[in-house]
């Protein structure tokens, strides 16, 4: 069998001041879920979320914006994310997911 050698060479980089090393990134995507609000009375009764983004990513037109959204949206999402990226993301069930909105998506 074919012996394997890794490749232990270092990228190229620039020096680091303590501002470069510990300053904001360069580019940024904040994302808050949170304010879970029920809405409706009996079967049609549902709950939404906030969403916050700030971002200095040139592809969004806005800095800063916030929009609600159901919990469907959310598995909309997930499964955009696992077919486009072929990421596990896995999101709470809707039940549990009222009572711990913190915990959206695993590591």
């Amino acid at each position: 069998m074919a012996e394997t050698v890794a490749d232990t060479r270092r990228l190229i980089t620039k020096p680091q001041n303590l501002n470069d090393a510990y300053g904001p990134p360069s580019n940024f995507l904040e994302i808050d879920v949170s304010n879970p609000q029920t809405v409706g009375v009996g079967r049609g009764r549902f709950t939404t979320y906030e969403i916050r983004v700030k971002t200095n990513l040139p592809i969004f037109k806005l800095k800063e914006s916030t929009v609600r959204r159901r919990y469907s949206d959310f598995e909309w999402l997930r499964s955009e994310l696992e077919r486009e990226s072929k990421l596990c993301v896995r999101i709470t069930s809707k039940a549990w997911y009222a009572q711990n909105v913190e915990k959206l998506f695993c590591n």
